[in-house]
């Protein structure tokens, strides 16, 4: 029997949108989204990935750093 699933991967549309530096504490402040397929940030205001159309990431995966982001944006977790 075979797999039909269909994998992410990255077709290289990605290098238009890649973020250039940043200053500051965090990336994701001023904007940037990172690919976990393409392991890019980029700079780009959709909600998915341009070329693997994988769900972007607008906040770091770590504990420490998620919350400082979310205290600084308002953010209100129950």
């Amino acid at each position: 029997m075979l797999n039909n699933k269909m994998t992410n991967v990255c077709k290289g549309v990605c290098i238009k949108y890649k973020a250039v530096g940043y200053k500051g504490k965090h990336r994701y402040n001023i904007g940037q989204k990172r690919c976990p397929v393409c392991e890019e940030f980029l700079k780009y205001l959709g909600i998915r990935c341009p070329c693997c159309s994988v769900k972007l990431r607008t906040t770091p995966r770590g504990n420490k750093a998620r919350k400082e982001i979310q205290s600084e944006r308002n953010c209100v977790w129950y």
